[in-house]
């Protein structure tokens, strides 16, 4: 065991836990069959948000701490009998001393409510002294897998009745190659069994963006007998299997721009074992968002550019799914047509629109991104040129109208589509077309995008 780690009762050995519900039996109770928990994952405390300034890396870095509050809240509101935390918890191998303090006061809360917590470490936070976080004197209701060996864990309500087993297994390092799932003991007994582990599920979506730390197959994990997988590490919330659930959480709280989406943590309900109920809970305080602003021709000012662009965003918010008092990450990508696309290649130009519209939309942060606008081009006047640039708007046109196809290109060679149907690759491409003219016109036009 690595120095510094405590090792509290954890229900691992079969003869012991039987024992006690052999006990619990012989006492007069019956074996509870409801089994509520919050599964937690990626939560990435300590997060550095490099390139903020330092007003927005200081409320990133709270409002990561709220989070992971609101997840302790949940689990004591809804009576939860654990708090299951399927790795990266932390960010890095450096804590500070508040992420310590606020930590440890959030356990000793569920403590005092009865909520065991079982965390499985992950590639972030490894449990091995070299590679892994500062280690932190754990309370007795907390139990870790920090590296292969295995543990299961007794799960009891309130009243101290068995309700289940958590089956959990962690990173031992930041590279652990080997497939952690097949190390986990089969299920046994009559009770609920949860198995937590933080893997990347090679079919599940998103999991190209995530290095390929201790792979699994689902078929394996879907065959395993186990009630719930509660997985982390790819940052996407999904179900990979529904019969029996093979479920990542997602990052509790987005860390850039490709984290969209509200983010929280799941309830579940394994009363009835045949039909748990899972649902999501928005907690994140903070969440980040893409829009992109086209339709720009009549943006010839700074006031009217960003009237366009506080519409889009009021078009664009309305349609999410709501989060309370949310604060917003926003990146902007402006594209298309616009009178000012000169302006706006200058970072000091950009730099004063993002601040101007981090208060019109009342964002924490704004980023405006212009590398896809370019001059207001007479696209007509030039589609009729006996030129290269006429003979191009022409066969774009021709394409997207969908009077020419693209039967010569092979799906391997377009990034954004899989299928082998060539009426899918030609779809995919009139849409990449959809709004082309104007970018192709000015490339060839020169860098002036000059109409003559």
């Amino acid at each position: 065991m690595p120095a510094g780690w405590q090792r509290f009762p954890s229900w691992s050995h079969d003869s012991q836990t039987e024992t006690h519900i052999a006990n619990s039996q012989r006492s007069g109770f019956a074996l509870a069959s409801a089994m509520r928990f919050v599964h937690v994952a990626d939560v990435h405390l300590d997060t550095s948000f490099a390139g903020r300034s330092p007003t927005v890396r200081r409320r990133l870095r709270e409002a990561s701490r709220d989070a992971f509050r609101l997840t302790v809240d949940l689990a004591i509101r809804e009576d939860a009998n654990a708090l299951l935390i399927a790795g990266d918890l932390f960010d890095g191998d450096r804590l500070s001393f508040q992420t310590e303090r606020f930590l440890l006061e959030q356990m000793q809360r569920l403590e005092q409510h009865g909520v065991t917590v079982v965390y499985a470490t992950g590639n972030h936070d490894p449990g091995s002294p070299l590679s892994g976080p500062r280690l932190l004197n754990w309370p007795a209701n907390v139990h870790v897998a920090w590296d292969s060996t295995p543990k299961r864990i007794l799960i009891q309500n309130h009243e101290g009745e068995p309700v289940g087993f958590v089956s959990a297994v962690g990173h031992a390092s930041d590279q652990e190659k080997a497939d952690l799932s097949r190390l986990l003991p089969g299920p046994k007994g009559d009770l609920p069994e949860v198995a937590l582990l933080h893997t990347q599920v090679h079919s599940s979506l998103g999991a190209d963006k995530h290095h390929a730390y201790a792979p699994s197959e689902l078929t394996y994990l879907i065959r395993s007998g186990f009630d719930y997988w509660a997985l982390g590490h790819v940052h996407v919330r999904q179900d990979l299997s529904v019969n029996p659930p093979v479920v990542y959480a997602g990052s509790l709280m987005g860390r850039t721009h490709t984290d969209t989406g509200p983010r929280g943590a799941l309830l579940v309900d394994l009363s009835d074992r045949e039909a748990p109920e899972i649902s999501f809970r928005a907690l994140a305080p903070i969440r980040w968002e893409t829009i992109t602003v086209d339709h720009l021709e009549g943006a010839d000012s700074l006031d009217r550019l960003e009237q366009r662009i506080e519409a889009a965003w009021r078009t664009f918010s309305e349609g999410q799914e709501p989060t309370a008092n949310a604060e917003w990450m926003i990146r902007v990508r402006l594209a298309g047509p616009c009178p000012l696309w000169q302006e706006l290649q200058d970072e000091e130009n950009r730099d004063v629109l993002a601040r101007e519209l981090t208060e019109v939309l009342a964002a924490l942060d704004v980023v405006v991104i212009a590398d896809r606008i370019h001059p207001v081009i007479p696209i007509h006047d030039h589609r009729v040129r006996t030129d290269v640039l006429g003979a191009t708007l022409r066969l774009v046109e021709s394409v997207r109208r969908g009077e020419q196809r693209v039967i010569t290109l092979a799906p391997g060679s377009l990034g954004g589509v899989t299928s082998q149907d060539p009426a899918v690759v030609d779809a995919y491409v009139r849409e990449l077309l959809q709004d082309a003219d104007g970018e192709l016109a000015a490339r060839l036009l020169g860098s002036e995008g000059e109409t003559s």
